[in-house]
């Protein structure tokens, strides 16, 4: 890439990146993202249920072990050694 390799090629990319970046910061803010926008598909009724039902647990209370490798998240310790087939 000869046009690249010259301080005039270097001058040329960084002042496209910093147009970028310039229209980077001033884009338009208000699109509120997929999920944030309505409540259509939010089960309310269920949602409170599941709080609910989170809220009444204890913290002595373990998460059910569904799978070998499904004990993940706060608190779960080390990774269990791989089982042999």
């Amino acid at each position: 890439m000869p046009h690249v390799s010259g301080p005039l090629g270097t001058l040329l990319i960084a002042l496209v990146a910093i147009i970028t970046f310039v229209l980077w910061l001033r884009r338009d803010r208000s699109y509120p993202g997929p999920r944030l926008h309505g409540d259509e598909g939010i089960d309310r009724e269920e949602l409170e249920q599941a709080e609910r039902e989170v809220r009444e647990l204890g913290s002595h209370h373990r998460p059910n072990a569904g799978f070998p490798g499904d004990d993940w998240g706060p608190g779960a310790g080390r990774p269990r050694p791989p089982e042999r087939l």
